[in-house]
């Protein structure tokens, strides 16, 4: 797969347009056509820029062999579903959402907690 079906690929699986993400990578639209349609390759700086826009890395966009788990990959397919309804919504939306996310990673905490003193207690 080309560098550019893979930025199109990403760019799809996290419902950016095109306008969208050539403004994160300081490009032109047409640009940005012209790389997803394998007419040009991104070089050097630019192909940074789409990594950090996409959330990958250099490496899977040039096609170098990632070896990812099922788990690890299930868990990435998740995190960029997730990141692309999160960039979907208002500042106050995106800040309601970590504030729940953080009261469940507390709640989740306290019963992991509770288990293990559950198990300590179980052993003596």
């Amino acid at each position: 797969m080309s560098i550019g079906k893979r930025i199109k690929e990403l760019r799809e699986k996290i419902g950016l347009t095109q306008e969208e993400l050539a403004e994160r990578v300081q490009i032109s639209r047409s640009a940005l056509a012209n790389y997803e349609s394998g007419y040009r390759e991104p070089k050097g700086d630019i192909l940074v820029r789409f990594a950090k826009a996409l959330n990958t890395s250099t490496d899977f966009l040039l096609g170098n062999e990632v070896k990812i788990d099922k788990t690890k990959k299930y868990e990435l397919d998740e995190a960029t579903r997730l990141f692309a309804r999160l960039s979907g919504l208002t500042p106050e939306g995106r800040e309601k959402v970590l504030r729940e996310l953080e009261w469940i990673e507390e709640l989740e905490r306290k019963r992991f907690l509770e288990r293990k003193k559950k198990q300590n207690q179980e052993k003596n």
